[in-house]
């Protein structure tokens, strides 16, 4: 079974290096990888050549934003099954695709999640997301950790991206997907270490995904929306976890 892997970068060469070496050092080698760039300006195109090979792809196209790259990224992928990693976020270790794909093959899954752990940078552990789900509905949906979500592709096509929710399209994403039955598994180990700064995590634009966030929620929860983005809040809150020890 094949895998493909995205990551949507512009003008963020140093990070997609980060996340390029850890693809790299995977030990299960029968996935691809698809670097799609917005058309970036700062040499981003002239680093990546060099890593370029059969299983390395590159595109770089004009796009309204990230969700359109990742949505084209997706069309253009071989796999059966779909990974993001985005810019500057790595896996967690050397075993981690050879865990996903072990998982898949076993349970025959349409999707799969598990745990995450975000990294500032200084390589520290400043929170921890780890949510058991047993059952995937509207409210589990929000504790899915969506940087460690592989998905079938043709769940993918069928449900791309919303386009206008430039922050928070994971979010909808999620949520709509919850309310299709499709078999799912929750593995409990760490998948990804996230790189906080990125658009989820950006204090400058808290106020930008707030507002998705609302338009996403209401539309899914109706009046109750307010209720669950202050559940959803505290969700994230109560998993800050803050470790002295940088990561090895």
């Amino acid at each position: 079974m094949k895998l493909s892997i995205i990551t949507v970068v512009k003008n963020d060469k140093n990070n997609l290096l980060k996340s390029l070496r850890s693809i790299k050092l995977q030990n299960y080698k029968n996935f691809e990888y698809i670097i799609y760039d917005g058309m970036s300006n700062d040499g981003t195109r002239s680093i990546i050549k060099k890593y370029l090979n059969k299983n390395i792809k590159y595109i770089c196209k004009q796009d309204k934003n990230y969700y359109e790259g990742l949505n084209h990224a997706i069309k253009k992928a071989k796999g059966e099954y779909i990974g993001i990693l985005n810019a500057g976020d790595t896996y967690f270790n050397s075993q981690v695709i050879k865990t996903i794909i072990k998982n898949i093959l076993s349970k025959k899954c349409d999707l799969l999640f598990g745990n995450l752990i975000y990294v500032n940078n200084k390589n520290n552990y400043t929170r921890v997301w780890r949510h058991q789900i047993q059952k995937l509905n509207l409210i589990t949906a929000l504790k899915i950790a969506s940087p460690t979500l592989f998905v079938k592709r043709k769940i993918a096509l069928s449900y791309p991206y919303n386009t206008t929710h430039s922050i928070s399209s994971d979010t909808d994403f999620n949520l709509h997907i919850s309310q299709k039955r499709f078999k799912f598994i929750y593995l409990d180990q760490f998948l990804v270490l996230m790189q906080t700064g990125g658009m989820s995590t950006n204090p400058f634009l808290f106020i930008k995904k707030m507002k998705q966030d609302f338009l996403i929620l209401k539309k899914y929860f109706g009046i109750f929306f307010i209720l669950i983005y202050i559940y959803k809040l505290t969700i994230k809150i109560s998993k800050f976890k803050f470790i002295k020890n940088k990561i090895a």
